[in-house]
């Protein structure tokens, strides 16, 4: 959430004129101040470079002391980047709390969907692993609304307010997170077993047995023993060696595409360019804007375990791009241009349609395949990799971007013609590289990975192995717990007698 909060209410303060009274500097002319291209850049940049930061330290951290611990660093993180923001009334003194706060964010970035992955059952990771878009499309809606409340003051509250609001994130953080049980999956590659026992026993309290879940514990086990000697992984470099290479490319590839097609851009300069588009309200335009992405991140929920996260990333590209180019055409080609009339609502509408699309499939689906196709050796430091590249794009993007928006590149709402493009080429690229990765345990995955499987014979390939196992019972398992929490009692020996059977020695 606060990764989604961050972003936006940036994106909205940059359109308020008391922001670029209280901050800019003096006007030439003794006119209204407006802030440089310069110090945009600035401001939206030094969050990216925090964010490429946060990654560095994610992964170590993520695989020395934990998922859990790692959370608790990064709402530490965030509460001191929040507090300068707030304490120093000056440009630069927010620009250094972003910054500070976008470490926290990096780390969130690697480490939550990571955890989220490893707790969740085959059948139903997608949507569990969606949570986590899901609550930064809220943080979003929830920072457009929070500036659109207090705009039409006259004074510094008008965007203050905001940064004052982004501090009960990380609170309420802080108080859930000790509830929290630790991976299973990382206690066991500590070598853990009594740990992983209690955290597996949590999550399955009242759906399976103490030899059930002993069970799930030795396949486990048992896949991290088969990796190991496959692999002998354990530095930066075997990331781009083999089958990890591969594995890498597919990450690294999904989060740098999704800032190509303009995710970066919109987060941070959506409400300039809809002023571009003859917006005449673009907040209240924004605040729409985000609850369309909201419904597409909602609609995730449903789909990315029904249909897949191949078929949603190929989909959604073909149609962001018709979206996006539609939306630029009218509002950059129309005779007389579009005035803030019907032109600029088709247009809007076009783009409002362009962000449900690619959160659906470019928001929600890579995260999910980012978080699940690394493997168990080396998970923190893909993930790493993967979201580096991705901040490092972003960086570029929102440096560059408000040169060839505004001037000297004076694009205008034509720039979307830019982003729309490289839909064009993520559709290719998901087409021939990115399989199919629902439906199938993590160490299920590896198999299918060390087999040098194509992406196009992913979803259709059997696997007979460990993998294969540990996607059976982890599934039943879950089936086992929603039917403890639907109310009904689950027999021990009626359970066993409809399991699949599992050879733990095999």
């Amino acid at each position: 959430m606060n990764f989604g909060f961050d972003n936006n209410w940036w994106s909205c303060v940059l359109s308020l004129q008391e922001f670029a009274d209280y901050y800019g500097p003096p006007s030439p002319d003794g006119g209204p101040k407006s802030l440089p291209s310069s110090w945009q850049s600035a401001g939206s940049g030094t969050a990216n470079a925090g964010m490429v930061i946060g990654c560095l330290i994610a992964g170590a951290m993520g695989r020395r002391i934990g998922r859990r611990m790692s959370i608790v660093v990064l709402v530490g993180i965030a509460l001191i980047g929040m507090a300068i923001q707030n304490a120093i009334h000056s440009y630069w003194a927010v620009m250094v709390g972003r910054m500070v706060n976008a470490i926290s964010m990096g780390i969130e970035a690697n480490v939550i969907p990571m955890f989220i992955a490893e707790l969740a059952p085959p059948a139903i990771r997608g949507s569990i692993v969606n949570f986590y878009q899901w609550w930064l499309m809220i943080g979003a809606v929830t920072a457009v609304g929070v500036v659109y409340g207090p705009r039409q003051y006259d004074n510094m509250w008008s965007f203050r307010t905001v940064m004052v609001v982004q501090l009960i994130i990380p609170m309420l953080l802080c108080c859930v997170v000790w509830i929290l049980p630790e991976s299973p999956r990382w206690l066991l590659l500590k070598g853990e077993r009594r740990a992983a026992y209690e955290s597996l026993e949590f999550i399955r309290r009242g759906a399976a047995t103490h030899a059930e879940i002993e069970q799930e514990l030795d396949l486990l086990h048992k896949a991290n023993i088969e990796q190991k000697e496959y692999h002998h992984a354990t530095s930066y470099a075997d990331c781009f060696k083999g089958s990890n290479g591969r594995r890498t490319l597919i990450a690294a590839s999904v989060q740098v595409l999704q800032q190509l097609q303009g995710n970066s851009f919109v987060s941070t300069y959506g409400v300039l360019y809809l002023k571009q588009l003859g917006v005449t309200d673009a907040l209240i335009s924004q605040l729409a804007f985000v609850g369309m992405a909201l419904a597409g991140a909602t609609l995730a929920f449903v789909l990315t375990d029904r249909i897949g996260r191949r078929a949603l990333f190929l989909g959604t590209a073909l149609m962001a791009w018709a979206s996006m180019w539609i939306s630029s055409g009218l509002s950059s080609f129309w005779p007389g241009g579009v005035n803030g009339g019907p032109v600029a609502a088709g247009s809007l509408a076009c783009f409002m349609l362009w962000n449900c699309l690619t959160t659906l499939g470019w928001g929600s689906c890579v995260w999910i395949t980012t978080s699940e196709v690394a493997t168990a050796q080396l998970r923190e430091k893909t993930i790493s990799i993967a979201t580096i590249f991705s901040f490092i794009a972003v960086l570029l993007i929102t440096y560059i971007n408000p040169f060839v928006q505004d001037e000297p590149g004076n694009l205008g709402s034509r720039v979307g013609f830019v982003y729309g493009s490289f839909s064009v080429i993520a559709f290719a690229w998901v087409f021939f590289v990115v399989p199919e990765l629902s439906g199938r345990s993590l160490e299920e995955l590896d198999e299918l990975f060390q087999s040098n499987i194509s992406a196009r014979r992913f979803k259709s390939y059997r696997c007979n192995a460990v993998g294969a196992r540990i996607t059976a019972v982890q599934d039943m398992n879950a089936q086992a717990h929603v039917q403890v929490i639907n109310g009904a009692a689950v027999e021990s020996g009626q359970k066993s007698k409809e399991r699949i059977s599992v050879d733990t020695k095999a």
